[in-house]
């Protein structure tokens, strides 16, 4: 039976850690998964931000987090004078951005596209990291739109080639609930499927990108998504279609098209005796993960 276990450690303490062990899952994209993780292994790469945690300790806050989008603005604009002219002040203005997010999907480009676009020919090769980074706090600052992120850690190598596409079959795993103490796959590509388009309220800047690619990134979730929570998370995601239905279908995507898959592919189970309430109190505890370690006890 595979296993994996997550490390997590304190920034100011790196002897100080905690082990989240995870069973995975029987099901069919597992091993597609896993043949990924094993990739990013051996090829070195690393954890590209190793403080993803969300809702889950008081490092981060929505202030904080503004901060540092105007900052990366900033940065930007010093390497491309005049680049980006807005910023953001308040975390429900998803105007602003859905409009930042949008010079991230023109300027970092679809996947690892940015190796090939003349754009980047002359630019320094620290910017883009900088777009990396201010991806990640524009959907950091998105979970507070409604109070407080879902609490979840994200895990992403970073530069894994992005290659490997879902199956037919793959599309029929995708859940739109989401489970306490399940790792679940991450949206790989750049752009927004259904579910992200339809909650940042994205009508105006419609750039519908499925769920295509998979790798090893994946996110490992703290929260319980109810019957009726799925069940308006659906009915929301069917209003969106049907209110831009012209555009989806301009695109080649019916209704039924298993492209327009709302949630992702659960991939492990968290294995343990403690209760939610104590594993999200022990969690506060800890704000960097360590290392990820794939384990056979067969």
């Amino acid at each position: 039976m595979m296993f994996l276990t997550v490390r997590l450690h304190q920034f100011q303490n790196h002897t100080k850690t905690y082990d989240l062990k995870y069973r995975l899952l029987n099901n069919s994209f597992v091993p597609k998964w896993v043949e990924r993780y094993k990739f990013s292994q051996s090829r070195g790469d690393d954890i590209s931000t190793r403080d993803q945690f969300y809702g889950l300790n008081s490092e981060w806050t929505a202030e904080k987090t503004i901060s540092i989008i105007n900052e990366k603005v900033d940065q930007i604009n010093n390497l491309v004078p005049d680049l980006i002219d807005r910023k953001i002040s308040d975390p429900k203005d998803q105007d602003t951005l859905n409009y930042l997010h949008s010079f991230f999907e023109q300027y970092h480009g679809k996947i690892d596209s940015w190796l090939v676009d003349p754009w980047w020919k002359d630019k320094p090769r620290e910017l883009r990291a900088i777009w990396s980074d201010l991806n990640n706090y524009i959907h950091r600052l998105e979970g507070y739109r409604h109070g407080d992120p879902i609490p979840r850690i994200k895990i992403c190598w970073y530069d894994t080639p992005k290659t490997h596409t879902f199956s037919d079959s793959d599309y029929e795993l995708f859940e739109p609930g989401l489970r306490f103490g399940r790792i679940y796959s991450l949206y790989s590509d750049v752009g927004k499927d259904l579910k992200s388009l339809t909650y940042d309220n994205d009508d105006h800047h419609l750039d519908f990108v499925p769920p295509t690619f998979y790798s090893s990134d994946c996110q490992l979730i703290f929260h319980t998504n109810n019957d009726e929570e799925i069940k308006k998370i659906k009915s929301d995601c069917h209003n969106f279609y049907k209110r831009n239905e012209n555009y989806f279908l301009s695109k080649g995507y019916k209704e039924n098209d298993p492209k327009l898959v709302i949630g992702s592919i659960p991939i492990a189970e968290l294995v343990t005796k403690k209760s939610e309430k104590e594993i999200l109190q022990d969690l506060k505890n800890y704000n960097r993960i360590q290392g990820v370690y794939l384990i056979d006890e067969s």
